[in-house]
């Protein structure tokens, strides 16, 4: 009983490590990187912001791109969280408190003047990265300890805005690991299958062979 109860529980296990490792390969992909897709935002004010917290840790690398409809130019750009709060200190934005991966991001309203940025966010030099133009706009930077606000917005700094955002995770390594995990789960799967169905090989062969053995003693 314990021996069958051991390879039903290995096949339940196998399955769902095959299953973790599947989701986390088709998330992931070749590239390593974890993303919402893109998602079509719109807002009177003049950013989109990160939350600080969002990105509060530390390896992987945040990859943020945007493109602005009717051809307007964007901005795109990650920066320290003080030097962005204070470029924006007294203006609306709407900031990404929650993201879902990968569906969704939640937002929620910075109060202030809805009014443009002066200067234009690209003249700053505090940037970590940043990227401006009329078709999409991508930037990847690896977080560390400090704390940072990816930023999309229009490159001339005015409100309102709408744009086609993408965030994500850039994980080295993530999609090869995937795969072993699916790999791992599989092998479990197939030893708890053959386990069984050695099993049951045995439990025939036993049947048929006290058969002769009853058959004779009947005889007798």
């Amino acid at each position: 009983m314990m021996r069958r109860f051991a390879r039903v529980f290995l096949l339940v296990i196998g399955s769902i490590v095959t299953l973790a490792g599947l989701a986390a390969a088709l998330l992931a992909g070749p590239d390593d990187t974890v993303t919402t897709g893109e998602r079509e935002l719109t807002s009177e004010t003049v950013a989109f912001v990160s939350s600080a917290s969002l990105f509060d840790f530390m390896g992987p690398s945040l990859h943020v791109a945007a493109t602005a409809e009717n051809g307007r130019e964007v901005f795109v750009g990650v920066a320290h969280e003080v030097d962005v709060t204070e470029y924006l200190g007294g203006i609306a934005y709407d900031q990404i408190a929650r993201l879902r991966f990968p569906a969704s991001y939640e937002l929620e309203r910075v109060d202030g003047a809805v009014t443009g940025t002066e200067p234009e966010p690209a003249s700053r030099d505090w940037w970590y990265v940043q990227s401006a133009g009329p078709d999409k706009q991508e930037v990847d930077y690896p977080l560390g300890a400090d704390p940072v606000n990816a930023v999309v917005m229009g490159a001339d700094g005015d409100p309102p805005l709408a744009v086609s955002l993408e965030l994500g995770l850039q994980i080295d390594n993530l999609f090869v690991t995937a795969l072993l995990v699916l790999a791992i789960g599989l092998g479990l799967i197939l030893v708890a299958i053959f386990a069984l169905r050695r099993r049951r090989r045995t439990r025939s062969r036993t049947a048929h062979s006290a058969e002769p053995a009853r058959q004779a003693g009947g005889r007798s």
